[in-house]
């Protein structure tokens, strides 16, 4: 139920269920790939994670980001080690 369509890094939630609830550590454990506090895939170090969901404000994440949810429009940005890109504010979602 999770998967992405093309490699432009938006994840697809597509469950039978609308009460079954999601994180980007299941998405990451699909493919096999390490996600925790410090390691992203083969990537390791201090990692700075940015976060939104719709009508809020982009903020930083503490906590480890395999926890953090996936929804409808949510902007999950992870960085590892500097230098730290900004992250940018989609508004045009288009038809998805």
């Amino acid at each position: 139920w999770l998967h992405t369509h093309q490699a432009d890094g938006i994840i697809h939630v597509e469950s039978p269920s609308l009460s079954m609830h999601f994180t980007l550590g299941q998405f990451f454990a699909e493919w096999g790939i390490p996600l925790s506090a410090k390691q992203v895939g083969p990537a390791e170090g201090k990692l700075t994670v940015f976060f939104t969901a719709p009508n809020k404000k982009v903020g930083m994440y503490k906590g480890n980001p395999a926890n953090l949810p996936l929804g409808n429009h949510y902007q999950i940005q992870i960085d590892v080690g500097t230098p730290i890109v900004m992250p940018v504010d989609i508004t045009n979602w288009g038809n998805l």
